[in-house]
Formats: structure tokens, C-alpha cells, sequence
């Protein structure tokens, strides 16, 4: 994995500081972790303007109070379950930058038609602009996500197989809107063959020189 999760959590936001140092193990990792998970369910559920302490509360078998003081608002309990449990994490690169795109968008897009994921998914589209504070905390989130996805591009340049000056997060927010608007969007299947066709499309308008071919 290229960045740890505690680099992730460092660049987090919101919710950041309030879970750093409690995944290691014990009662309080359980607790961290029983709280976000209800919160992920909640938000999938209710979604984020009617997401209640105290429905996470029950749901958890945290008490509520307990929840309040490491999460004082909504806001950063709802950004902390997503940095924590939205995360896409970074595959080992092979060094051949078609196959770990592939590998990525792989891995995200199972990660969206699991129950977390469609319910999140559900939330998002229901809210998108009525939910300010819900707003930040996504965009956060996409901002993450696409800083991996250019490091893995970047890396392709630094192999040569992109031209030197490629625009590395252009290129992937280029693939994220191709894949995810299918899948997020439209509900539409996104198979291997529909993320490799994709991928290699996209690079070679990049123009990309493969691995083997130099």
C-alpha cells in the first residue's frame, strides 16, 4: 500500500483527529468501530438530515454520551464513519499502470455494490445540495480518492509509460467520472471487461506506451 492508513487519516478533515490511535486493539477500538459501523447503517437508512446520536446509540450499544465526546457534532461522526469505512485502500502497484488501475477501480466498484456502498450511494443522490455539511464531507471524499488514483498515474509517468507532463489527476478524474457515473448514476453493471475497456481507452488518448513495448 503506497500511503498508511495513518497517512490517510492525516489528510482526513473531519473526524480525523477523533479516531487516530484507537484501531491498534480493546474495548476501545470495539467501541470506535461498533459506533461507525451503526453510523454507516444510519446514513444508508435515514441518511444524513435525519441521522440521530441516539439512533446510533441503540444501534451500536455505545452510549449515547460516550458517542458525544469523541464526536461532539454529526458532522464529524458522519465524516469520521466515511474516511473510516468509504475508504478504497491502495493495492500494492505491480508497475504496470493498466493493470493497477484495473486492479483499483477493481476494488471500488465492489466496495459500491456492497450494502454499505449502494446505501451510501442512496444517500448521496437523495441529498446531494439539500445537505451542506454532508456536501463538504463528500467532496473531501472525492478529493482522497482522486489523490490515489493520480499517484498511481504518477507512477506510470515516472515508468515512462505515460509522456512526461501528463496531467496525472486530470487523467483520473477523467476514469472516475467514465466508471463511476455508469455504476453511482445510471445503476448500470460495470464488469472487468467494462473497467478494462475503459482504462485502456483513456490511455491511450493519454498516450500511453505500454510496459512491453518499450
Amino acid at each position: 500500500m503506497c500511503a498508511s492508513k495513518r497517512d490517510q487519516r492525516k489528510d482526513a478533515g473531519p473526524g480525523r483527529r477523533l479516531t487516530e490511535g484507537v484501531r491498534q486493539g480493546g474495548r476501545s477500538a470495539r467501541v470506535v468501530t461498533a459506533v461507525l459501523e451503526a453510523t454507516a447503517e444510519e446514513l444508508g437508512a435515514v441518511g444524513y438530515g435525519a441521522l440521530r446520536i441516539e439512533a446510533v446509540a441503540q444501534r451500536s450499544g455505545v452510549n449515547k454520551t460516550t458517542i458525544y465526546r469523541r464526536w461532539p457534532t454529526k458532522a464529524e461522526l458522519a465524516a469520521a464513519a466515511l474516511h473510516e469505512l468509504a475508504a478504497f485502500p491502495e493495492l500494492e502497484q505491480t508497475g504496470r499502470l493498466r493493470e493497477d488501475l484495473i486492479a483499483h477501480f477493481q476494488r471500488a466498484r465492489d466496495w459500491f455494490n456492497g450494502p454499505l456502498g449502494r446505501g451510501i450511494a442512496r444517500m448521496v443522490q437523495s441529498e446531494r445540495g439539500r445537505e451542506p455539511e454532508l456536501d463538504a464531507i463528500m467532496r473531501a471524499k472525492r478529493v482522497e480518492h482522486r489523490q490515489i488514483r493520480a499517484r498511481i498515474v504518477e507512477a506510470g509517468v515516472a515508468r515512462g509509460e505515460l509522456p512526461p507532463g501528463t496531467d496525472a489527476m486530470l487523467l483520473a478524474e477523467i476514469l472516475s467520472a467514465s466508471i463511476f457515473s455508469r455504476l453511482v448514476h445510471y445503476g448500470e453493471p460495470v464488469d472487468d471487461g467494462f473497467i478494462a475497456a475503459v482504462v485502456d481507452l483513456i490511455l491511450a488518448g493519454a498516450g500511453a506506451r505500454g510496459t512491453d513495448q518499450r
